[in-house]
């Protein structure tokens, strides 16, 4: 299914998205969604990292239970690994 947006960019955007999507011989919503869809999984990672390492500071102040500078290392490269799949994702 596919919904149709309008949406509101600046005259720079909204030419080199043009030239773009020509070059590609591409539609100019395909191009949209090939770039947008890896800064969108971006972006939402870095939502859920953030309402995680919200919840475990919460969850220090009220139990002041911690965890260990390994785990913290250990969480750290995962979201780096996740980052890196992603950048290789928008890399093509």
């Amino acid at each position: 299914m596919t919904r149709q947006l309008n949406l509101r960019v600046n005259d720079e955007f909204a030419e080199r998205l043009e030239r773009l999507s020509r070059k590609m011989g591409r539609s100019m919503a395909a191009v949209l969604e090939a770039v947008g869809s890896p800064a969108i999984e971006a972006a939402e990672a870095d939502l859920q990292f953030e309402a995680e390492a919200l919840a475990a500071w919460e969850d220090y102040e009220l139990t002041g239970n911690h965890v260990s500078a390994e785990t913290v290392e250990t969480l750290f490269d995962e979201a780096l690994a996740r980052a890196r799949t992603i950048a290789e994702k928008q890399r093509g």
